[in-house]
């Protein structure tokens, strides 16, 4: 071919070709990010409002209605979730994949401009977000110490820790879970106020108007300008406590009162809402989040060098620690991805010295490696990918591939040279001849893996990377075996080496099985139909080995951490929840396996849930242990359960990035026209759920009530007394939810006034003598006006496109596959659901699998018309399609004997799989038409292309046995995604060859047409 002749002749030129994509290839290695996913874009924009006080109903009724009819008129929303909780409400849009996400975040913000005139005044402009795979922390940090009060620990992390956390390059936000606001508190005693005759009102009025300051001007003379600056405003606790009261109701007030007469004043912090500890130790958790597109380890370590900077200026007995870093999945996964890289060259390498005999062509085939691999990164850099599991799995099952086009071209050369040719005159001749089954065969590799990148669903966007990565990898490939492999050999090819010992058992034990195949193949030429009968009840048996394999839309990993979420009877205190926490604190810290746990109780921002909780439990590292995640996670269960008066879910499955939306294995809506009756199906679904032992920890967020208070205002009554229900409602705000009067300074930050009544008076006893004013001046007490009873209310209410629904999540028992419980489901939910109810999975799995299936039929669709355009011909390319059904039959029959799972990444490592195979077809169809083209018969043709192609065909099949084999044996962390890929390529390639060698030359020798004759236009 042209391109191998312009090498040999230029062989300057080729090693320069040679150097350029090593130099770049290493440039854009060093500038590539390192995360555990790709940087995807997820189709999705999340949108929070806080509604201070606020129950579920309330937010849903006047937040989140009013914004989701304005954002339904939205084009190409998929799906519109809701969810309304305590003091909080947010929406989930989802997008069809077409949508650009940024244009549609402008548009959702300018929609939610108009949806905030609908909105209650005290409902403040909402956080619009998009979702990304990495929006997880990278890491969190702890607080702690023995020596400041909470008040002064707070103060040190506003002002002293998080600008320092945030300016890190990398670090897009700092959070803190149990951090409270320094406030100057205003806690107003209710007998005090009843003494006075005066309202709640009257304490927020006085503060408004005795802590102000407002600019004053300045006096100006031709000479000077000097500024006025009216110092009104409260500093200290002596300066409020010092405030009169000079108004009560709107008109004067003649008594003095000072506020320290009717309140209790100092500087204090926000009211408690979460309880968050470290190994049994009160703390401050801080998650770090990191900026899209940064390296997330590189993000870590400098975390992790400004933590010491940082802890070296703390006060004595405080400390600021690493609690829980991800990113060590990350890094531990990356190393193990770069061993299996490592182990799979050597590997590949000895196979090549053994078969080849000589070291100047082992070292030729190798140097394809560094060419293809790392010229791979230069273009990973320029398309915007990272160093992730999923890249580097690419590029590591692609050694193989890599190194096979080298083998075939070297074998080639070195064939010719044994017949008697110079170096020069070999490379020519061998390099011509075998260059179009290099190009076919990369070409047939492309079609398969192209396709992915049009696969529906999120998880297109994640395969893209792996797919395109080993489409340049095998593009490189294939350039450095037509340029740089021919040219090496035209200059370094010694073929007189004899070898030692082992090398002389390999070619003695190749060359018995080439005779022994002849033979073989002789014999099933006489007996073509038989064959080929014989091998149709071998692909069928092999086929039904797929009843066998358990489903699943992908694998879970040991990433030596769990989740555990704790959920306390409706309507229990935050206290009743710590103390149950603490006897479950008290059985993990003695499980040997555990390093470190972290547990927050109740609530956070914005919301109060004292009856719910969660945890993190960090457990030693793999190595470290000898039960799996998996395994420890199903023992503190049974202990666990022994903890009467609380639910403990211990989440070992995290689910993958690309599956549901909430991260666990089962996730379904029950969704139905009336509320109730959703809540009762759930639970006739959660107690088959719980009988059948499939499933664990299965729970549900929007069955919970919570006890609430009523207070229904008496209209006839409160007309009669001139009393107006905002006045009712006020009181209530300012009393029972506390208000923020006004602001002040104190270290040159500024901080809340809070006024609240003060804990023992929030009672529904002393709220009904609250003191109101009516439009008289008199003085009314609540009770006189509302009727105050008991009721129940949902914790939290889900929505789905608009109409209200249940979520139900689940954990998998072990050793249960996911298919069978979702089977389970489906056929309970046909039995115990009623006309009109439905449930809806947040991932169908057939789904997925579908699609993959549709992307393996469209890659055949492709390869096949690459082919007949190769070959010009209608029927070689399905000839060498007769490879794939043994390919497949070889990766289910691995699956089934290694008890694997068919899943996402067992069928893209069938893809692969299914372009491997086909490489010793193209081998033995394309020398075949040569061989009938130069005058030979069609029998004597496949023998002698067969037995010629037999060597290389076995070499590039060890090769890539070879390059898969670490994947599938070594244990490691992420080892679960990489062995179900590896071992359905062990699998298809071992048992494909096999058949193919036989298979293919009777096929093509039934179907064969005689050869046709191109006259060349002189």
């Amino acid at each position: 071919m042209k391109l191998s002749s312009i090498s040999i002749k230029n062989p300057v030129f080729a090693w320069m070709l040679m150097f350029s994509l090593i130099l770049f290839g290493a440039l854009g290695f060093t500038k590539l990010g390192i995360n555990e996913n790709p940087d995807v874009d997820y189709p999705s924009i999340s949108i929070s409002y806080e509604y201070e006080g606020a129950t579920p109903e309330v937010v849903e009724k006047d937040v989140l209605e009013p914004a989701e009819s304005i954002l339904v008129s939205m084009q190409g929303i998929k799906d519109m979730t809701s969810t309304a909780g305590r003091g909080q409400g947010r929406i989930e849009l989802e997008f069809s994949l077409d949508k650009n996400i940024d244009f549609a975040l402008q548009e959702v913000q300018t929609l939610l401009g108009r949806a905030q005139r609908l909105l209650p005044d005290t409902v403040e402009t909402p956080t619009v977000t998009k979702s990304n795979a990495a929006d997880d922390p990278v890491m969190y940090l702890a607080l702690v110490s023995t020596t400041l009060n909470e008040r002064e620990l707070n103060i040190l992390f506003k002002d002293g820790i998080i600008d320092q956390l945030t300016t890190i390059e990398g670090v897009s936000e700092v959070r803190a879970f149990g951090a409270r606001d320094p406030m100057m508190r205003v806690d107003v005693k209710a007998e005090k106020l009843e003494q006075y005759q005066l309202t709640l009102s009257d304490i927020v009025e006085t503060l408004k108007r005795e802590s102000v300051e407002l600019p004053a001007g300045k006096f100006e003379t031709p000479e000077t300008e000097t500024s006025l600056r009216v110092l009104g405003e409260g500093r200290t606790v002596e300066d409020f406590n010092n405030m009169i009261i000079n108004r009560r109701g709107g008109r004067a007030n003649y008594v003095p009162i000072r506020l320290s007469d009717v309140a209790h004043i100092y500087a204090g912090v926000e009211n408690r809402t979460r309880i968050s500890r470290v190994n049994r130790t009160p703390s401050l958790s801080m998650p770090i989040y990191k900026q899209r597109g940064v390296n997330a380890v590189e993000v870590a370590d400098r975390v992790k060098e400004r933590v010491k900077e940082i802890s070296n200026n703390l006060p004595e007995g405080t400390n600021l620690s690493v609690n829980f870093d991800r990113t060590s999945f990350i890094r531990l996964s990356i190393n193990e991805l770069l061993q299996n890289l490592l182990l799979s060259v050597l590997l590949t390498s000895l196979v090549c010295w053994l078969f080849l005999n000589s070291m100047s062509a082992t070292i030729n085939i190798l140097l394809a490696i560094p060419t293809a691999i790392i010229g791979t990164f230069a273009f990973m850099y320029l398309m915007g990918f990272s160093l992730n599991t999923f890249s580097l799995l690419g590029l590591t099952l692609a050694i193989g591939i890599v190194v096979d086009d080298a083998i075939v071209m070297l074998e080639n050369i070195v064939r010719y040279a044994k017949k008697g040719h110079d170096k020069v005159q070999a490379s020519f001749k061998g390099s011509s001849e075998i260059a179009f089954a290099v190009l076919a065969t990369t070409a047939v590799l492309v079609a398969i893996f192209a396709p992915i990148t049009m696969m529906p669903g999120i998880e297109g966007r994640f395969f893209r990377e792996f797919a395109l990565t080993i489409c340049i990898a095998v593009s490189l490939s294939s350039l450095e075996a037509l340029t740089l492999a021919p040219m090496r050999c035209s200059q370094f090819l010694n073929v007189a080496s004899e070898g030692i010992f082992i090398h002389h058992w390999v070619d003695s034990a190749v060359d018995f099985g080439k005779r022994t195949y002849v033979k073989c193949l002789n014999f099933a030429l006489g007996h073509r139909i038989k064959i080929l009968l014989t091998s149709l009840v071998v692909i069928f048996i092999s086929f039904t080995s797929l009843n066998f394999i358990d489903k699943e839309f992908a694998p879970e990993s040991d990433r030596s951490f769990m989740f555990v979420i704790f959920i306390a009877p409706d309507g229990k205190s935050l206290d009743y929840t710590n103390a149950k926490v603490k006897e479950y604190e008290a059985i993990v810290e003695k499980n040997e396996n555990v390093r470190r746990m972290i547990v927050a109780v109740g609530g956070g921002r914005g919301a109060t849930s004292g009856n719910r909780g969660f945890g993190v439990l960090i457990l030693k590292d793999r190595n470290e242990r000898t039960k799996t995640q998996f395994e420890i996670a199903s023992d503190l269960r049974k202990e666990l359960a022994g903890i009467e008066g609380i639910k403990i879910i211990i989440r070992d499955r995290m689910g993958s990035a690309i599956g549901g939306r909430r991260g666990s294995p089962i996730e379904f809506t029950i969704t139905g026209p009336d509320a109730e009756i959703q809540a009762q199906l759930y639970k006739q679904l959660e107690k088959e759920m719980r009988e059948s032992k499939l499933m664990v920890g299965v729970r549900s967020d929007d069955i919970g009530e919570l006890p609430e208070v009523h207070i229904i205002p008496d209209r006839i009554k409160a007309q009669q007394r001139g009393v107006e229900v905002r006045t009712i409602a006020e009181a209530l705000n300012v009393g029972v939810g506390g208000v923020s009067a006004t602001k002040y300074t104190e270290r040159g930050r500024r901080y809340d006034v809070f006024v609240q009544l003060k804990e023992e008076d929030r009672t529904r006893e002393n709220i009904s003598s609250l003191l109101l004013q009516n439009n008289r001046g008199e003085f009314v007490t609540l009770n006189d006006v509302v009727k105050i009873e008991d009721a129940f209310g949902p914790q939290s209410i889900y929505r789905e496109n608009r109409a209200r629904g249940i979520r139900v999540d689940a954990n998998l028992n072990t050793d249960v596959a996911q298919s069978k419980a979702i089977a389970f489901i489906k056929e309970v939910s046909k039995k115990v659901l009623p006309k009109g109810y439905y449930i809806k999975f947040s991932k169908d799995l057939n789904e997925s699998l579908f699609s993959v299936l549709m992307i393996m039929v469209l890659g055949l669709v492709i390869a096949y018309m690459v082919l007949a355009s190769q070959f010009n011909s209608f029927s070689d390319p399905i000839t060498v399609f007769l490879a794939i059904p043994f390919g497949l039959a070889g990766s289910f029959i691995a699956l089934w004997l290694s008890g694997s799972t068919l899943n996402i990444y067992s069928m893209i490592g069938i893809l692969l799989t299914m372009g491997i195979v086909k490489k010793t077809s193209i081998l033995i169809v394309e020398f075949s038409n040569q061989l009938r083209d130069e005058g030979k018969e069609l029998t004597d043709a496949i023998l002698v292309a067969c037995e010629t192609r037999f060597r290389p065909i076995i070499m590039t099949t060890f090769t890539t046995l070879a390059s898969a084999l670490p994947a599938a044996i070594i244990v490691g962390a992420g080892s679960e995604t990489r062995r179900p890929m590896a071992l359905v390529i062990i699998g298809g390639v071992f048992l494909s060859t096999i058949f193919t060698l036989i298979v293919v030359p009777c096929f093509y020798s039934l179907i064969a047409r005689p050869r046709r004759k191109i006259l060349e236009e002189v």
